[in-house]
């Protein structure tokens, strides 16, 4: 009975993944040639001042919720009393975060030598007040696994996003289309998802009825707390130190770095927690469906992660311009350490779904400290010191997780390890011959360059593949087809 509940579980999953990946890779298509187009009228210094102002606003992210919105999707039974708590504590916390980031703009400023900051924050703390009315809806949708309407809420407010602030940045408004852009996602987003999923009630400070939910998202909230101020460590060790420019070059090559993990991972993150929710009590069944799931996403990520790091030559003279060039290594070094980023992130979400958000924890305190210790020591070094640090990190944390994650899932390195071989053994392929062929059309120029080399780069690994490693990528390709 429970296979076959399983069976339908996964039938409806898939579905859902199905109009979500479509929807979700629209608007991130759509975001990605924004934001390109976007970096050609914003300098570097607007870029630093951005990342010093999410770098406090991240972290009020998280206390924000409570982790509520986890415990919202993870509780087996949801009364209207626990919605009406849920909501009435989170409009009662964002209420008083709105304001402590509001006067508290001055102290940003003043951490970061900025006065520039102060206005930027006043006007980004309004964000804080739209988000209790995005969680309760958003939560309530993953609950019945509705990732359609989910999707479809994203994509509108991705669309009313990227537009905004490319208009703002073409007519010059610099960091500012930044902030603006932001404001009008996160109003874009809740108002939508409010029509998709009726649900408002009378809020209530009542305790009780969320006292079960905030042990378990308080560990997750803490979890992603210590994630989030890890991956802001750069920028609250270096950024004093090395100034606006300095850390615009690291947070542009870090974004793009990470633009392929982003994109695929805004589509599949919304989707692993609630499904895999769906399987506590069954270790087997978990680690059968984790392994198949890293198994698919190595073969379509892999290759555009390591493809970036094979082409950043051509990639950032093509799209950004010579005045980038500084940035070429940086990317390049940056993209070998995402895929152990890819890893260790959907690592956890499985452990947090399943019920054990302590091991989440656990994980994102090594990576918290391994990277601090490697920043305040390549921070010395500049903004190399800085990518080889986030380089030898990555790879450490994603072994430790995967052992932590050993203690729940009934699963083994070897395992997951035979999963990616198809990927890891095409990507070899493909970077060897990507590396010829940039030997061959060395003198042309960097936009031919770029088509050369991804077009050369896909055909070898597909090559692979199908010669190779045919079972593997036919049974795929048959997964992705149901």
């Amino acid at each position: 009975m429970r296979d076959q509940d399983n069976a339908a579980l996964i039938d409806t999953i898939l579905s859902g993944l199905r109009w979500a990946t479509l929807l979700r890779m629209i608007a991130q298509t759509i975001s990605w040639i924004a934001t390109i187009v976007v970096v050609r009228f914003i300098s570097t210094s607007d870029y630093g001042l951005n990342a010093m102002l999410e770098t406090p606003l991240e972290f009020l992210f998280l206390l924000s919720t409570f982790g509520l919105e986890r415990a919202l999707v993870h509780t087996k039974t949801l009364g209207r009393s626990a919605v009406r708590s849920a909501f009435g504590w989170m409009l009662l916390v964002n209420g008083l975060l709105f304001l402590a980031y509001f006067f508290g703009s001055s102290l940003i400023a003043g951490y970061f030598n900025e006065p520039r900051l102060e206005p930027l924050a006043r006007v980004l703390a309004f964000v804080f007040l739209l988000f209790p009315f995005r969680v309760i809806p958003d939560a309530l949708l993953d609950r019945e696994l509705k990732f359609k309407l989910k999707a479809f809420a994203e994509l509108a407010a991705g669309i009313a996003s990227a537009l905004t602030t490319l208009l703002l940045a073409v007519y010059g408004a610099g960091v500012w289309a930044l902030i603006i852009g932001v404001l009008t996602h996160r109003a874009f987003l809740a108002v939508i998802l409010m029509v998709m999923q009726p649900w408002f009630v009378v809020p209530s400070l009542r305790f009780d009825p969320v006292r079960g939910m905030l042990a378990f998202g308080g560990t997750m909230a803490l979890a992603g707390a210590v994630s989030i101020t890890a991956n802001l460590l750069p920028v609250l060790i270096a950024g004093p130190r090395l100034g606006p420019q300095a850390m615009g070059l690291f947070v542009v090559s870090m974004q793009f770095a990470l633009l392929p993990l982003a994109k695929i991972s805004a589509v599949i993150n919304p989707i692993v927690f609630p499904a895999f929710a769906k399987f506590q009590g069954q270790p087997a069944a978990v680690a059968h469906y984790l392994e198949k799931a890293i198994g698919i996403a190595a073969l379509a990520l892999l290759p555009l992660m390591i493809g970036l790091a094979c082409v950043g030559e051509a990639f950032v003279l093509t799209l950004f311009g010579e005045s980038w060039a500084p940035a070429i290594v940086p990317l390049t070094l940056l993209s070998l350490s995402v895929p152990f980023r890819g890893l260790t992130s959907f690592i956890r979400q499985v452990l947090g779904g399943i019920g054990y958000p302590g091991l989440v924890l656990r994980s994102t305190l090594v990576s918290w400290v391994l990277l601090f210790t490697l920043i305040l020591i390549g921070a010395n070094e500049g903004v190399i010191g800085l990518v080889l640090a986030v380089l030898i990190a990555e790879p450490i944390v994603t072994i430790v997780t995967i052992r932590l994650g050993k203690q729940a899932i009934d699963t083994s390195f070897r395992r997951i390890a035979r999963g990616l071989r198809p990927a890891v053994l095409g990507v070899a392929g493909m970077a060897a011959g990507v590396l010829g062929v940039k030997l061959l059309v060395a003198g042309a120029p960097a936009p031919v360059r770029l088509v050369i080399e991804v077009g050369a780069g896909l055909m070898i690994y597909l090559i692979i593949l199908r010669v190779f490693f045919a079972e593997q990528w036919m049974s795929t390709l048959a997964f992705l087809k149901r």
